[in-house]
């Protein structure tokens, strides 16, 4: 909605948009920004959960074979002690994660499941494409069967560089085209969802256009915007988010103590909380002088992907990564946004507390498929010790071209293009592929 993708589409004066949200309480808010006589909102109703649409709905778990399911695996074995449940998922893993099974599952899927979710939608509005952004949901899977059972061509978008290696289970229903970031993506798609070469399509990043389009403030509107001072460098650091991390208190606390007592020389520090997590007031509270941003508006009590940041929002990430001097996270794609703009990147890659469980110790997020791509790239340092994490830092700061070409490789292969049409290009893809069927 944020991006040319929207943009471009509405502006086509023989095409309808409808677009499908959870609550009124959504609908309400994108109206608010998005309206136009050519674009209808629909909120969908609630699902029926028959017997076979259960069974697929776990089945999709079963049928993917990454580092990252393996490595989810022993998470919840650390968790639960069921090492006979761990072990036999790994050998039920190992003889049907497949392309031939999945295949079975799949034309199983797509003729037992019965939905009528999406059917009245369907029957008023008569659709000539299916454009679904989220394929990981079951929700989309039933809007993407109705399409199949009415010969309504379809295009899938995988709107994360993780979703394909990440999202722990299989894509139930496959559409006809499909859309991706990048050539890794691209390959996953092959391995992983079993999609065609011929039928996947290389867009670049849409969210990414801000990067180019949006021309940032000035470091000292910047920095008069936030109250900080000029004359010092910018650390950022972006914390992993209480869900996946007990350390990010921890870690704020460690810079602000090196930065007061001039182990780091010169510097001040900008926290950036996640748009997809909850900052905790109370920690904020006990920290007087903290400069921090909180971005994002939740629809949902818990972390997830009911959120949204505004323009205002993202142009404000622009803003921050354009007069930043240095990014300082764990496993995140902020990574690759402070690389965009060439800046110094670090990954923190010890523990701050004695004995954590993997999934609350956010070093082990590392180790997932996606984000080992990143890891070789040599664009990202990844500090051992606090000893060497309060060096790096200042290593960077003293001079921020270390590791350029590490940089420049990272954003290379995750981006693709950074042309600022990336959001043109997919909506493009999406109207011509219409017009054609």
């Amino acid at each position: 909605m944020r991006t040319d993708i929207y943009q471009r589409l509405a502006e086509q004066e023989n095409l309808r948009l409808v677009l499908f949200v959870g609550s009124q309480e959504r609908a309400a808010y994108y109206r608010k920004e998005f309206s136009r006589p050519n674009v209808f909102y629909e909120v969908v109703g609630q699902r029926k959960n028959s017997w076979f649409e259960k069974i697929f709905s776990e089945l999709k778990f079963w049928l993917l074979r990454t580092d990252t399911v393996d490595l989810r695996k022993r998470m919840a074995l650390e968790e639960t002690r069921s090492y006979l449940s761990y072990y036999l998922a790994i050998v039920l893993n190992r003889i049907f994660a497949r392309r031939s099974v999945r295949k079975v599952v799949r034309v199983l899927d797509y003729f037992l499941v019965k939905s009528e979710t999406f059917k009245n939608q369907f029957e008023l509005y008569k659709p000539d494409l299916v454009f679904l952004a989220h394929l990981f949901d079951d929700l989309e899977i039933d809007m993407l069967r109705e399409a199949k059972r009415r010969n309504v061509v379809t295009v899938g978008f995988i709107n994360s560089w993780d979703k394909l290696t990440a999202a722990r289970g299989i894509i139930r229903v496959l559409p006809e085209k499909l859309i991706v970031f990048n050539e890794l993506v691209y390959a996953e798609a092959e391995e992983h969802a079993d999609m065609s070469a011929k039928d996947i399509f290389i867009s670049g990043i849409p969210n990414y256009d801000w990067h180019v389009n949006h021309k940032p403030k000035s470091r000292n509107e910047f920095f008069a915007a936030k109250k900080i001072d000029p004359r010092k460098k910018l650390i950022v650091y972006a914390p992993m988010g209480k869900t996946y991390s007990n350390s990010d208190w921890d870690i704020i606390d460690l810079l602000r103590s090196a930065i007061a007592s001039g182990e780091i020389k010169d510097a001040q520090l900008l926290v950036r909380f996640q748009p997809n997590d909850f900052a905790d007031e109370a920690e904020i509270n006990k920290r007087p002088g903290l400069v921090y941003d909180i971005p994002g508006i939740r629809f949902s009590a818990g972390r997830g992907v009911d959120w949204d940041m505004s323009f205002g929002d993202i142009k404000n990430l622009t803003d921050t990564l354009a007069n930043a001097d240095l990014f300082i996270c764990y496993a995140s794609s902020m990574s690759i946004d402070a690389a965009v703009f060439d800046k110094p990147v670090i990954n923190i890659d010890f523990e701050v507390k004695e004995k954590e469980l993997m999934s609350k110790s956010p070093t082990y997020f590392y180790k997932m498929t996606h984000y080992q791509n990143a890891v070789r790239s040599g664009g990202i340092s990844f500090p051992k010790s606090r000893e060497e994490f309060i060096e790096t830092i200042n290593r960077y700061l003293a001079d921020p071209f270390l590791d350029y070409e590490g940089r420049k490789r990272l954003v290379s292969e995750q981006c693709w293009k950074i042309d600022g049409r990336a959001g043109s290009r997919i909506a493009d893809f999406i109207y011509d592929y219409s017009r054609a069927h």
